[in-house]
Order: structure tokens, then C-alpha cells, then sequence
């Protein structure tokens, strides 16, 4: 598949609603952006680089039905030349950098362009600090879907703001502590699902922090937290008759 095909595909499949274009080598950002004007009806595009962050708003201006963008083994996301942060994109619903090696603060400023963001999927991703995060959230107020896994350089107990739209947030393999669950216990009350796997740093103290603040609860997940008490924890999460039927599936 290179740019002159992709464009003929996007142009006479009248009814195509998702394009997965990963692996394709010989596509360029700028022959993505040239075919997605042939196909409005597209909500969900997924592929490999991303060349620029200007590229964004191009995709998503040529394409305003796009409500899901995703950007797969991308190894570096700092060049904002040509950002536009004047071209916002309401439609967009869902964006995912996973697996990128280097999201620098500078990248922060694209997702002025995206205000109703509901999904962000920002795992593997090196350079997140929890500042950049609290001001990534200040733009996007609107995310209900956060997932920050393997983001090691990750400190949540920077995040000091109340998220409280925030349902679903996942910090599998991240640096989080006890301190840390208690801020994000107050900041993001309104936690449906909280996953942990792999926090090693993380005790039953902060399972109790969590479970006591974030009162809708429903799920909480911290398999091979290696340092929480199993019997402790038991007790704990019984206090909650909501997460009761949570509790066997949590190993």
C-alpha cells in the first residue's frame, strides 16, 4: 500500500467507517492526509508514524467524522512545527500514543486541540511527568479513560487537581505509592475502575486510601502488588459490599 492506492481505497469505499494502516512503510502522514478527504465517513484511523504533530490537525480538519485516532510504535512526538492550535477538532473522542519513546512537554500543547477527548491511551510512553499530565488534564477536562501503564517516569503525586470525571484509570507497572493513591483518591472521587498490576510500591495503606475516597468504586485490580497484605486487603475491600464480587478476581 503506498499514498496513490490509499488514496483510490478511501475514495471508492463509499461506506468504510475504519482504516488500520499499520506496517504499511510506504504511506506518508501527508498522502494519509490527502486520502482521508475522499472519505468523510471514516471515525477510526489507526497507524504507525506520525511524522509531525501538525500532521493531527490535518487528519482530523480533512476528516472531521474522525472520532478515534491511534498512533502505534512511534519513536519520537517533539516536532510541533506548523502547529496550529487555532484548528480545534470537537469530534474526536478517543486518542492513543502507545508505545511512544519520547512525549516531551512541548507535545503537550497539540491536545488544546482536541477539548472532548474521552479516551487517552498514553502507555510505554517515556518523558510524562506528572505536571505535564496535570496540564494535558486541564485542557482535556472531559477524559473518563486514562491509561498511563509503564509510563516509569510517571510521578502521580504531582497530580494535585481534582479529576472528577474520571472513571477508568490504569497505572499498571508505574513508580505509584501509598502518598500517591491518597492524592488520587481525593483528586479523581468519582473512579470506577482503578488498575494496579505490578505497582510494587503500593501496600494495603493505599488500597484502604482508595477504597474509602473514591466511594463509586467498582473494580479495583492490584495483581502481583507484591507488597499488600492478601488478608488485609480481603478485609478491607469487604468493608465495600460493591466490590465484593471483585475480590476473587483480583490475584
Amino acid at each position: 500500500m503506498d499514498d496513490e492506492l490509499l488514496f483510490h481505497l478511501f475514495k471508492n469505499c463509499k461506506l468504510l467507517e475504519e482504516a488500520n494502516l499499520s506496517h504499511c512503510i510506504q504511506l506518508t502522514n501527508a498522502g494519509i492526509a490527502s486520502a482521508l478527504v475522499e472519505r468523510p465517513t471514516l471515525k477510526s484511523l489507526t497507524f504507525d508514524i506520525l511524522e509531525e504533530c501538525a500532521m493531527l490537525s490535518a487528519f482530523t480538519r480533512n476528516c472531521p467524522s474522525l472520532n478515534e485516532i491511534k498512533v502505534q510504535r512511534c519513536t519520537w512526538l517533539n516536532n510541533v512545527k506548523n502547529f496550529n492550535s487555532s484548528i480545534v477538532s470537537p469530534e474526536l473522542k478517543s486518542l492513543s500514543f502507545a508505545n511512544v519513546c519520547w512525549l516531551p512537554k512541548e507535545t503537550m500543547k497539540v491536545f488544546v486541540l482536541f477539548p472532548n477527548l474521552v479516551r487517552l491511551d498514553l502507555r510505554w510512553c517515556s518523558g510524562i511527568s506528572g505536571k505535564l499530565m496535570c496540564q494535558l488534564l486541564r485542557m482535556c477536562c472531559k477524559i473518563r479513560h486514562l491509561n498511563l501503564s509503564y509510563c516509569l517516569e510517571l510521578n502521580v503525586s504531582e497530580m494535585n487537581f481534582e479529576v472528577p470525571k474520571l472513571e477508568v484509570l490504569n497505572l499498571t507497572k508505574t513508580s505509584i505509592d501509598d502518598k500517591a493513591l491518597s492524592v488520587i483518591s481525593k483528586s479523581c472521587c468519582g473512579l470506577l475502575q482503578l488498575i494496579l498490576e505490578n505497582c510494587r510500591k503500593v501496600t494495603e495503606r493505599g488500597v484502604k486510601h482508595v477504597v474509602e475516597n473514591c466511594t463509586q468504586l467498582r473494580v479495583i485490580n492490584f495483581r502481583n502488588c507484591y507488597n499488600v497484605d492478601a488478608d488485609v486487603a480481603a478485609l478491607i475491600l469487604l468493608s465495600r459490599p460493591s466490590l465484593i464480587k471483585d475480590i476473587h478476581s483480583v490475584k
